[in-house]
């Protein structure tokens, strides 16, 4: 509920100026990047079994990444 003389919804950071669709999709790269790397692929989405699977330049083809996420995608689409 909006307070009538705040005029913003509550948790919005105050920054003052609308983020563009480029820096939100950046944003939100970064924010699968970490979690590929800072978590088990048991606990990945679809879109980070792709991102590690269709980065090639970024993940080399055959890592234990890839295969995570190979088998993780195996997983979520129920192939396995």
């Amino acid at each position: 509920m909006l307070q009538p003389d705040q005029g913003k919804k509550p948790g919005r950071p105050a920054t003052g100026r609308n983020r563009s669709a480029a820096e939100r999709k950046r944003d939100q790269r970064a924010r699968d990047m970490t979690a590929i790397f800072e978590s088990d692929s048991e606990t990945w989405t679809e879109a980070q079994c792709l991102t590690v699977l269709l980065s090639g330049s970024r993940f080399k083809k055959g890592s234990p990444l890839q295969k995570g996420a190979w088998e993780r995608l195996g997983k979520l689409r129920g192939f396995v």
